[in-house]
């Protein structure tokens, strides 16, 4: 698995827990499950992003 991959699902998961999880629990809310499985695609794509940007900008800047 190439590095950049395994970092954004590190975002993504992240991500996931504190939006989806973490927020709605602290503030009462009650987590539907539309928005438990609506967020998992969200996340992946969005972590995925974020890792191949992050690893983008870390080869630019070596260079």
């Amino acid at each position: 698995m190439k590095k950049w991959v395994r970092s954004g699902l590190v975002w993504g998961v992240s991500f996931y827990l504190i939006t989806i999880i973490i927020i709605p629990l602290m503030n009462n809310e009650d987590l539907s499950s539309y928005k438990l499985l609506v967020g998992i695609p969200l996340w992946i794509i969005t972590g995925l992003a974020v890792g191949y940007l992050f690893d983008k900008k870390k080869k630019k800047v070596i260079k």
